[in-house]
C-alpha cells in the first residue's frame, strides 16, 4: 500500500505486479463473501468462486502480501545520510496516506452505514479522521483501516531503527523479527490454552510487524545476497521463514484444525511474495498501471460493492440482477472499482505525493540550512577562543 521506488524515481516493476495481485484478492474475498447471496434460491453458479476464497482466505493472503511489501520497500526510502531523514520520510507518508483515506471516509459511511440505516456518528466520523479509530473504540468507516494502522506502526519502528542504526543491521533486525514472532506464537498458543500471554491485538501487532521485517530481511539477505558473507545470519533469516512457512502452520493444524489455522494463509502470502519477487517476476504496463492505483483499488472497493450490494438488494429477488454467476459479480465490481481507484489516483493520489514530495524537498533544504548555520556559529565560537585570538582589552 505503498509507493514503489527505488532510490527516487524508478519503480520495481514486479512489486507494482504483486500490489496489483494483493489488491485484487482482498476485493475477491469481500464480494465473494456477500454476492454469494445475491440469489436467495441458491441456484446461481460460481459457489465454487467463493468456496476457494473462504477455504484459502484469498484475503488474508493479501494483506500478507502487503505487509510483506512494505518491508521489502519502507526502510530503503529512508536515507539516514540526508538532511531531514525522519521528517522528510514522516511528510512523504503522510501525504501518500492521508488524502485518499480521508476521502474514504464519508464514502465509508456513506455506503457501509447511513443508506443502510445504521449509525456512524459524529465522534465516529471525527476519530476515522486520526486513523486511530481502532484504538479510540469508535467504529471503522471501512473495516480494513486497521492495517492502514499497522503500516504507520511499521513506520515508527523504522524511525526507531534508524535513529538506534539498526536499520541497516540485519543482524538485528533479524533478531527482531524472530523475537516478535515468537512472542506473537506464545501469544496464540497460551491463548489456546486458556492463559493468553498476551492482549489479542498485541500479538496481532506483533505478528505483522514480524513479517514486514521478513520483506526487508528478504531484499537484504536473499535478493541481494547479503547474507552469504554471513552465516549466522544466513541461518536465522532461513530459520525465521522456515517457521512462518512451514512450523506455524503445522502448529496451528495440529492446534485448531484447517478451517481455523490463520498461519496457512500467511504462509501461502509469503509463497506468493517470495515466487514474485524472486522466481516470477511479472512486469507489463498493465501490472504497472494496476500496481500505481493498488492502493486506492484497496480502499475503494468496499464503497463500490456496498453501494452495488445495496441498489441490488432493491432488485426483486427472481430478477435477471439477482441471479447472475458469482463471477459476473466479482468482474463487474473489479472493473468499476478499478474506473474509481483511477480516478482518485489522477484526481487525488498523484497531486498529494507531488505535494508531498515538494514539502519534504524544502523541509530537507530548511534543516542543511539550518545545521549549516548551527556548525558556522560554533566554528565561530571555536576561533573565537583559540588562544591568541583573544578580544583585545579595553583601552584605558
Amino acid at each position: 500500500m505503498n509507493s514503489i521506488l527505488v532510490g527516487e524515481d524508478r519503480r520495481l516493476r514486479h512489486i507494482d505486479a504483486l500490489r496489483a495481485i494483493a489488491a485484487l484478492l482482498v476485493l475477491w474475498r469481500h464480494v465473494a463473501d456477500i454476492y454469494v447471496h445475491a440469489d436467495p434460491s441458491g441456484m446461481a453458479g460460481g459457489r465454487w468462486l467463493r468456496a476457494i476464497a473462504d477455504s484459502v482466505d484469498v484475503g488474508r493472503i493479501g494483506v500478507i502480501v502487503f505487509f510483506l511489501i512494505s518491508g521489502f520497500v519502507i526502510p530503503f526510502s529512508m536515507h539516514a545520510g540526508r538532511p531531514a531523514a525522519v521528517g522528510s520520510f514522516v511528510i512523504k507518508r503522510f501525504f501518500r496516506i492521508y488524502p485518499a483515506y480521508w476521502l474514504s471516509i464519508p464514502l465509508g459511511a456513506l455506503t457501509g452505514f447511513w443508506i443502510w440505516g445504521n449509525e456512524f456518528s459524529a465522534r465516529d466520523f471525527a476519530i476515522n479522521l486520526t486513523l486511530l479509530q481502532n484504538v479510540l473504540g469508535a467504529r471503522p468507516a471501512e473495516g480494513l483501516y486497521w492495517t492502514l494502522l499497522a503500516e504507520w506502526t511499521f513506520y515508527a519502528l523504522c524511525v526507531v531503527l534508524l535513529l538506534t542504526n539498526s536499520l541497516a543491521n540485519m543482524r538485528r533486525v533479524c533478531a527482531l523479527a524472530i523475537g516478535l514472532g515468537l512472542a506473537h506464537a506464545l501469544a496464540e498458543v497460551t491463548r489456546s490454552l486458556g492463559m493468553p500471554l498476551l492482549d489479542a491485538k498485541v500479538s496481532l501487532a506483533c505478528f505483522y510487524l514480524s513479517i514486514m521485517l521478513c520483506g526487508t530481511l528478504y531484499r537484504t539477505c536473499v535478493v541481494d545476497g547479503a547474507a552469504r558473507r554471513a552465516p549466522w545470519l544466513r541461518a536465522s533469516v532461513y530459520a525465521l521463514f522456515a517457521g512462518y512457512l512451514a512450523i506455524l502452520p503445522a502448529a496451528g493444524l495440529l492446534m485448531t484444525g484447517a478451517e481455523r489455522d490463520a498461519w496457512i494463509p500467511c504462509a501461502l502470502g509469503m509463497a506468493v511474495f517470495i515466487g514474485g519477487t524472486s522466481w516470477l517476476r511479472v512486469s507489463t504496463r498493465l501490472t504497472d498501471w494496476l500496481g500505481r492505483i493498488s492502493y486506492s483499488i484497496y480502499l475503494f472497493h468496499p464503497v463500490v460493492f456496498m453501494a452495488l450490494w445495496w441498489w441490488l438488494l432493491q432488485q426483486p429477488a427472481t430478477s435477471w440482477w439477482r441471479t447472475q454467476h458469482l463471477g459476473v459479480y466479482l468482474f463487474v465490481n473489479a472493473a468499476l472499482t478499478i474506473v474509481v481507484a483511477a480516478c482518485v489516483y489522477r484526481f487525488v493520489e498523484k497531486p498529494s505525493i507531488a505535494c508531498g514530495h515538494r514539502i519534504a524537498s524544502r523541509w530537507a533544504q530548511y534543516r542543511a540550512r539550518r545545521s549549516a548555520q548551527d556548525e558556522g556559529a560554533v566554528f565561530a565560537e571555536t576561533v573565537r577562543f583559540v588562544p591568541g585570538n583573544e578580544p583585545a582589552p579595553p583601552a584605558a
